[in-house]
C-alpha cells in the first residue's frame, strides 16, 4: 500500500549530513541541534514505523560526534553538555512521536482498505442474480482486490454438500477435478465444518496451476475461507497467491463472509421460489383441465335431471286437474262465508298497515339515530388524512396539492355538518332527545351570541345589534344549549340571506311567563305560500337546481322541533324583498308538563349528546386534576363536569376586558380564567402594574387570542369549562408563534411538576394572596424587560462544552460553561440563571449529587434543569431525575435539535428571531416529537381506515404503533408486549368491546396506571360516563380532531 522509501531516506540522510556540517562550524553551547528535528517531518512520508527510530539513531550519533569535534564556545563545558543532553532527549521524543503517528496512519489505511473491500463486494453481489452469477462476481472481485492468482468458490446445495459454482484463472486440470465436496472432506470441507479459515503455505508444485496465454505458474500459498449466513456456513472460497498470505487478507475475507453468504442464500431462496411457482402454475393448469371435465359431466347430469322433471310435471298436471274439479265444488258451497271473512280480514289488514307504517317510520328514525358510529368512523379517517396532507409537514406537496387536500377537508367537514343535522332530526323524531334545564343569565346568552356573530356582520358589512326590551326576565330556567342551537341557526340563516342592511336579535317578555326571541333581517324574504314548506325536512323555499343559496333545508326543521321540546314554538313573518322575522317563544321557566307532545314513536327517550366531556370518577387512580373538594376537573381536552357549555357562554357575557380599548403598546396580559370575580381581580392588578388585560373563560378562545394578539404574558387556570388548562399550555408551547410567551399557572389543583415540564414559568395554588399575584406579574414583567438570557452549562468534556456553547450562542444569550460540580455551585450562588444544562458524569461529583445539593436550599437560585447525558437511563434513574429536572435528553444523532428546542422553550425566545439554521433545527426536532419518540402505543380498533389514518398520525412522530382488532386481541397484546405507554381504545368492536377490555385491563395491578383513552362515535354523556367508569382516563368522540387527540396524548403519556 506504500511506495518505495529510498528517495525519502536519501533526502533524510542528506539533511542529516547538512545539519552535521552546520553543527561542526557552530560553537558549542548554541542549540544548533534543533535542526536535527527537521528530517523527522520527512519520516511521515516514508510510511515506515522504523524510519523515525533509524533517523533518531543517526542524529544521536552525529550529536555525539559534533560535541567532540565542534569548536568551543563562550559558555562553560557543563552548559554545553546540558545543551547536548537536551538535544538527545528532543531527538528521541520526536522520533517516538513520529513513529506513533505513522502507526496510526497505517492503521487508518488498513481499516479504510477493509471497509472499501466489503462495500465493493456488497455492491457487486446486489441485484436479482443467480448463485453462479454471484459466485463469479464475488470470486473475480476478491482475486483482483487481494492480488490472488487463482480461485474457486463452492456453494451449499441440497443435502449440505458444497458444489463449485465459480472458478477464476484455473488450469484445465483443476477445472476437471471434483465439483462437489462434502463437509469434512479435504481441506475445503474441513474449513466449512470448522467454520474457520485455513492458510496453506509453501504448497507443492503440483497443488495448483495458473495458466495464461504465454505461460504457467504455480501459487505457493493459498487460503480457504468459509462464508456464513445467520451463523451457518453456506459457501467456501479458495484463493491461490504467489506471495505470502497476510493477516489483512484474512481479516477482509472474514468481514465479507457474512454479506457474501447472505447474498448466496438469498439467491438460493429465489431459485427455490421460482421453481415452486412453476410447479404451482403447472398444478393450476392441471386443475383447470380437471374442472373442465367435471363441468361437462355436470351438464350431462343436468340434462338427464331436466328430462325426469318434465315427466314428473306432466303427472302432477294431470293430478292437479282432478283436484281442481273437487275444489270448484267446495268453493261454491263456501263462497258466502268466505266473502264475510274477506271483509273482516281486509279491515284487520288496513289497521295492521297503519300500525306497520308507524313502526317503519319509527324504525327508520331509530336506525338513523343509531348510525353515529357507522357514519362518523369512515368520515373520521378521511378528515384525519386530509388534514395531514393539508398540513404538508414533510414539505413534499405542491401548493396546488395542498389546496386540494384543504378542499377535501373542508368538503368532509361540510358533510359532517350535514350528517349531524340528519342525526339530530332523526333523534328528535325518534324521541331520543332529553331536555336538560338549568338556570342561566339572559345577558350571558345574548352576549355570547353577539360575540359570536359580530365578526360575521363585519365580514359581510352588515349591522348587527341585540335589543332587550324592558321587563324581559333577567334569568331563564331552560335547556340553554338547545336554545342557543335554535338562535344560532336562525341568526346564521339571517346573515346568509341578507346582502345589505342588517340583523337584529330582539328579546321581549310574553304573557303567561314566556319570553320571545325575534331574529329580524332585511334579507330577500320568503313568499307566503312557502312559510310552512321551509319548516319541513329537506325542503327549501328555492328548491330549483339553479338556486343561489346552498344548504340542506334541515336547520329550520330541527329548530322548530327543539322549540317544541322546550315547550314553545316558532312563527314567521316575511315578505319577498322586505325581510323576515322568526320569533321563538318559550317558557321563561321550563316545566315538564309544558313540553309539547313528542312524536308518538314508541321508543323511550334517551340521553342527548352534550358538548361537555366526562370527568374521571373511578377511585382506582390518583389524579392531579382535582379542582376543589367535591368534584374533579376534567381530563385535558374535556369540559368540566357540572359546568356545561352554557356556563361558558354566560361567563363570556359577564367579563369585560381591554380587547377593544388597547392603550399600552407592547404590554398585554391574557387571562384565561372562567371565574368572573377572580378574573376581575387579575384585571385590576394588571392595570395597576400598567398592563392591558384581555380575559377569556375558554381554552379554545384562549389559544386563538394568544395566536392573534401575541400577548406579553399569560395567566392560566387549569379547570376551564371547555378543556384543561394543561392541554392549552401544551398547545401554546408547541406553537412556533406562541411558545416564547411566558405562562404563569394559577389553579386549585396541584399540577406544579407537569406544568413546569410543559414550559410554565411559575405556578400558584388558589387561594392566592394579592401580593403573590403582584409578584407573579412582576416576575413576568422582569422576563419582558430583561433582554439578556443566562444559561449555565455543566459539562466535563471540553469539546462537548464548546459544541453546546456554539449551538446555543446567539443575540441576547449569555452562556457560562463550567466543568465541575463545585464550579457550578459557585456560579449558582453568585448569579441567577434562566436555564441549566447538566451532564451526569462530572469529575468531582455526580449529577444526582449536584441536583440534591441544589434542592436542599444551599443556593440562592434553582433554574430549570435540562439533563443532557450520553448514558441510557433505567426507569428508576429517570424517576429520580424528574424530581429536579424539566427534561432529559440522551446524546445522539438528533440530540442537538432537541437540546436547542428545550432551551429555546425555557428561555422563552421568539423563534422567528433566531438564525435560519436554528429555526430549521427546531422544525426538525418537532417533526419527530420527543414525547412520542420510541413510545409504544397500542391502538385497539377494528376499522382498517381508522387504523391507517391514526398510524399516519403517530408513526411519523416516532411512536411504535401496535394494532389489535378487538378487545380480546388487546388483552393478548398486553400479555405479549413488555411495555405499553398508551392505549387508544375504540368502544364498538366485535368479539369483545372496548369497555369490557378496559375493565379487564384495570383488573391487573401492574396496569393500574396505564393511560387509556377511549375513542367513541357516540358523544352522549352516558357513553362518556361508561367509558370513565370502566377505567378509561379520558375519552374523545369521533370524528377525531388530530391536534386535540395529540394534545391529549402528550399530557397523559408524560404520566
Amino acid at each position: 500500500m506504500d511506495g518505495p522509501a529510498w528517495p525519502v531516506a536519501t533526502v533524510i540522510a542528506a539533511l542529516l549530513g547538512l545539519v552535521f556540517v552546520a553543527d561542526l562550524v557552530t560553537p558549542l553551547g548554541i542549540a544548533s541541534w534543533v535542526l536535527y528535528l527537521v528530517p523527522f517531518g520527512l519520516c511521515l512520508y516514508a510510511g515506515r514505523p522504523g524510519a523515525p527510530l533509524a533517523t533518531a539513531g543517526a542524529a544521536s550519533a552525529l550529536l555525539a560526534a559534533g560535541m567532540l569535534v565542534s569548536m568551543p564556545g563562550h559558555v562553560g563545558h557543563a552548559v554545553a553538555q546540558v545543551n547536548r543532553v537536551l538535544g538527545f532527549v528532543a531527538v528521541w521524543s520526536t522520533a517516538f512521536f513520529v513513529r506513533r503517528s505513522i502507526l496510526a496512519q497505517l492503521a487508518l489505511r488498513r481499516e479504510d482498505w477493509l471497509q472499501q473491500g466489503r462495500a465493493l463486494l456488497s455492491e457487486r453481489v446486489q441485484g436479482d442474480l443467480s448463485v453462479s452469477e454471484i459466485g463469479e462476481r464475488a470470486l473475480g472481485f476478491l482475486a483482483e482486490y487481494l492480488d490472488a492468482r487463482a480461485g474457486a468458490l463452492y456453494a451449499e446445495q441440497a443435502g449440505g454438500s458444497l458444489r463449485r459454482v465459480a472458478a477464476w484463472a484455473l488450469g484445465p486440470d483443476e477445472l476437471d477435478r471434483q465439483h462437489v465436496v462434502r463437509r469434512g472432506e479435504g481441506l475445503l470441507g474441513q474449513a466449512a465444518r470448522d467454520r474457520r479459515a485455513l492458510v496453506l503455505r509453501d504448497l507443492p508444485e503440483h497443488h495448483m496451476n495458473v495458466v495464461s496465454a504465454l505461460g504457467a505458474s504455480r501459487p505457493r500459498h493459498a487460503v480457504i475461507a468459509p462464508s456464513t449466513a445467520d451463523g451457518e456456513v453456506v459457501a467456501a472460497t479458495e484463493l491461490g497467491f504467489l506471495r505470502p498470505v497476510h493477516g489483512v487478507d484474512l481479516e477482509l475475507l472474514e468481514r465479507v463472509a457474512e454479506p457474501l453468504g447472505v447474498a448466496l442464500r438469498s439467491a438460493t431462496y429465489r431459485a427455490t421460489l421460482e421453481r415452486l411457482l412453476a410447479q404451482t402454475q403447472e398444478q393450476a393448469e392441471e386443475l383447470k383441465v380437471q374442472q373442465e371435465k367435471l363441468r361437462a359431466s355436470n351438464e350431462e347430469l343436468e340434462q338427464q335431471a331436466a328430462a325426469m322433471r318434465e315427466a314428473q310435471a306432466r303427472l302432477e298436471s294431470q293430478q292437479a286437474e282432478l283436484e281442481q274439479t273437487n275444489v270448484q265444488l267446495e268453493e261454491h258451497a263456501l263462497a258466502l262465508g268466505k266473502q264475510r271473512e274477506e271483509l273482516l280480514a281486509a279491515q284487520r289488514a288496513m289497521l295492521e298497515s297503519v300500525e306497520a307504517l308507524g313502526r317503519a317510520n319509527q324504525y327508520k328514525s331509530e336506525f338513523l339515530a343509531n348510525m353515529s358510529h357507522e357514519l362518523r368512523t369512515p368520515l373520521n379517517s378521511a378528515l384525519i388524512l386530509a388534514r395531514l396532507l393539508a398540513d404538508n409537514k414533510e414539505g413534499n406537496l405542491s401548493p396546488e396539492q395542498v389546496r386540494f387536500a384543504a378542499t377535501i377537508h373542508a368538503a368532509g367537514s361540510d358533510l359532517l355538518e350535514l350528517i349531524n343535522d340528519i342525526l339530530d332530526l332523526s333523534k328528535i323524531e325518534a324521541g331520543r332527545v332529553d331536555v336538560r334545564p338549568e338556570p342561566a343569565a339572559l345577558l350571558g346568552i345574548t352576549g355570547a351570541l353577539e360575540q359570536a356573530f359580530s365578526p360575521v356582520a363585519r365580514d359581510r358589512e352588515l349591522s348587527f345589534r341585540v335589543e332587550v326590551a324592558p321587563g324581559a326576565p333577567g334569568a331563564l330556567y331552560t335547556d340553554v344549549q338547545r336554545l342557543q342551537q335554535i338562535l344560532k341557526n336562525l341568526l346564521a340563516n339571517a346573515f346568509k340571506f341578507t346582502e345589505r342592511g342588517g340583523v337584529v336579535l330582539e328579546v321581549a317578555p310574553e304573557r303567561g311567563g314566556r319570553v320571545a326571541f325575534a331574529v329580524r333581517d332585511t334579507g330577500i324574504g320568503i313568499p307566503e305560500d312557502q312559510h310552512e314548506v321551509i319548516f319541513e325536512g329537506f325542503r327549501q323555499a328555492d328548491g330549483t337546481t339553479n338556486r343561489k343559496y346552498g344548504g340542506t333545508g334541515l336547520g329550520l326543521t330541527i329548530s322548530r322541533e327543539l322549540a317544541r321540546l322546550l315547550g314553545g314554538d316558532i312563527d314567521l313573518e316575511s315578505a319577498p324583498g322586505v325581510g323576515s322575522c322568526f320569533r321563538v317563544v318559550i317558557p321563561a321557566a321550563y316545566e315538564e308538563a309544558a313540553q309539547g307532545p313528542p312524536p308518538d314513536r314508541g321508543a323511550p327517550p334517551q340521553e342527548e349528546p352534550s358538548q361537555g366531556g366526562a370527568s374521571q370518577s373511578e377511585p382506582w387512580q390518583e389524579e392531579p386534576w382535582r379542582e376543589g373538594s367535591f368534584q374533579k376537573a376534567p381530563p385535558p381536552g374535556s369540559a368540566a363536569p357540572g359546568r356545561p357549555r352554557a356556563a361558558l357562554e354566560a361567563a363570556r357575557g359577564e367579563i369585560e376586558d381591554d380587547r377593544s380599548n388597547r392603550t399600552r403598546d407592547g404590554r398585554l396580559i391574557l387571562v384565561v380564567e372562567d371565574d368572573p370575580a377572580f378574573a376581575r381581580i387579575l384585571y385590576d392588578v394588571a392595570h395597576e402594574l400598567d398592563f392591558d388585560c384581555v380575559i377569556t373563560p375558554s381554552a379554545e378562545e384562549g389559544l386563538s387570542l394568544a395566536r392573534s394578539l401575541t400577548p406579553s404574558a399569560v395567566l392560566l387556570d387549569i379547570g376551564l369549562p371547555d378543556g384543561s388548562g394543561l392541554a392549552l399550555l401544551e398547545q401554546l408551547k408547541r406553537g412556533a408563534a406562541t411558545r416564547h410567551i411566558p405562562v404563569h399557572v394559577i389553579s386549585v389543583s396541584d399540577c406544579t411538576q407537569t406544568a413546569l415540564e410543559l414550559g410554565a414559568v411559575g405556578y400558584a395554588l388558589k387561594p392566592v394572596k394579592r401580593e403573590e399575584l403582584v409578584r407573579a406579574i412582576r416576575k413576568l414583567e422582569d422576563r419582558l424587560t430583561r433582554k439578556e438570557r443566562r444559561v449555565l452549562v455543566v459539562e466535563d468534556d471540553a469539546g462537548a462544552r464548546e459544541g453546546i456553547c456554539a449551538l446555543l450562542q446567539g443575540e441576547g444569550v449569555e452562556i457560562l460553561a463550567v466543568g465541575t460540580a463545585a464550579a457550578a455551585l459557585d456560579e449558582l450562588a453568585a448569579a441567577t440563571f434562566d436555564c441549566m444544562i447538566l451532564d451526569l458524569k462530572l469529575p468531582d461529583a455526580s449529577g444526582y449529587d449536584l441536583l440534591e445539593r441544589m434542592a436542599c436550599g444551599e443556593l440562592c437560585s434553582f433554574p430549570p434543569v435540562i439533563v443532557y447525558t450520553g448514558r441510557v437511563l433505567d426507569p428508576d434513574e429517570e424517576r429520580r431525575l424528574h424530581r429536579y429536572s424539566r427534561s432529559i435528553i440522551i446524546k445522539g444523532a438528533k440530540s442537538p435539535e432537541r437540546l436547542l428546542d428545550e432551551v429555546t422553550l425555557f428561555l422563552h425566545q421568539v423563534e422567528s428571531s433566531l438564525p435560519p439554521e436554528r429555526q430549521r433545527m427546531l422544525r426538525e426536532a418537532r417533526h419527530r416529537e420527543s414525547v412520542f419518540e420510541g413510545r409504544r402505543v397500542l391502538l385497539v380498533e377494528d376499522d382498517v381506515r381508522s387504523i391507517f389514518a391514526l398510524s399516519s398520525v403517530f408513526e411519523p412522530r416516532g411512536a411504535r404503533l401496535e394494532v389489535a382488532r378487538n378487545g380480546r386481541e388487546a388483552l393478548e397484546a398486553m400479555d405479549r408486549l413488555k411495555e405499553v405507554d398508551l392505549v387508544l381504545m375504540d368502544v364498538m368492536m366485535p368479539e369483545m368491546d372496548g369497555l369490557t377490555a378496559t375493565r379487564e385491563l384495570r383488573k391487573r395491578p401492574e396496569l393500574a396506571r396505564l393511560p387509556i383513552i377511549a375513542l367513541t362515535a357516540k358523544a352522549m354523556p352516558k357513553d362518556q360516563q361508561q367509558c370513565l367508569q370502566a377505567g378509561a382516563n379520558d375519552c374523545m368522540a369521533k370524528p377525531i380532531d388530530v391536534e386535540k387527540l395529540l394534545s391529549l396524548c402528550r399530557v397523559w403519556i408524560r404520566k
